[in-house]
């Protein structure tokens, strides 16, 4: 795995979200970006085609012909994912700061810091938007899985399985049970079946 290649640009995360570019360590940004891509990405993708990724990333032939479908794929997926997710977790840091005595809440001559629960409603409306563009980035990996063959490559070395279950969690949502549309057995019936309820042929045919 390649460790030290960022798939986002601290200025892209910037220019893409509501950090301040002028007061902001652009250290903190670059380990919450590599935060959410080791973490979120690489569990959407799966290790073996997050590993791919990275290294025609590194390696700079991510824009030739070859590799236009992971272009593609990182361009209109994956960065959108990851700008959001990074924001989401470079809040805190924006809310508390390490010193030497302990976590110190910012303060600022300008303005006041924001409270906890102001924080955790910007958390969670920035883990909305994550999830919303992650949920886009699985479909298009699941119904396009032939252009991506480290998908589903299953390996037995500690890789990550791609996750292709909605990233929305909610105790009211179960992903794997219910119908499908245009199976038989017990894969309409949710069960042994690889993609989840949600991922319907045809949401109007759905039993």
């Amino acid at each position: 795995m390649v460790y030290n290649v960022l798939l986002i640009s601290e200025q892209k995360l910037i220019d893409n979200t509501a950090i301040n570019g002028t007061n902001v360590d652009t250290s903190e940004l670059r380990f919450a970006i590599m935060q959410a891509q080791t973490i979120f990405i690489q569990e959407s993708l799966g290790t073996n085609l997050y590993n791919k990724v990275l290294e025609i990333v590194d390696n700079g032939t991510i824009s030739s012909p070859a590799n236009n479908n992971y272009k593609v794929l990182l361009d209109n997926f994956i960065q959108p994912t990851l700008i959001q997710y990074a924001y989401y977790l470079a809040l805190d840091s924006v809310f508390v700061k390490w010193s030497a005595v302990g976590l110190m809440q910012n303060r600022t001559e300008q303005g006041g810091s924001i409270d906890l629960k102001t924080l955790q409603y910007l958390k969670n409306n920035a883990k909305n938007n994550a999830e919303f563009n992650d949920n886009l980035l699985r479909r298009q990996l699941i119904w396009n899985n032939s252009l991506y063959p480290e998908y589903s490559l299953v390996q037995n070395n500690g890789e990550l399985p791609p996750q292709s279950n909605s990233p929305f969690q909610s105790n009211m949502t179960l992903p794997g049970a219910g119908w499908y549309y245009g199976m038989t057995g017990p894969a309409a019936l949710g069960l042994n079946c690889d993609r989840p309820w949600w991922y319907a042929g045809n949401v109007g045919n759905i039993k």
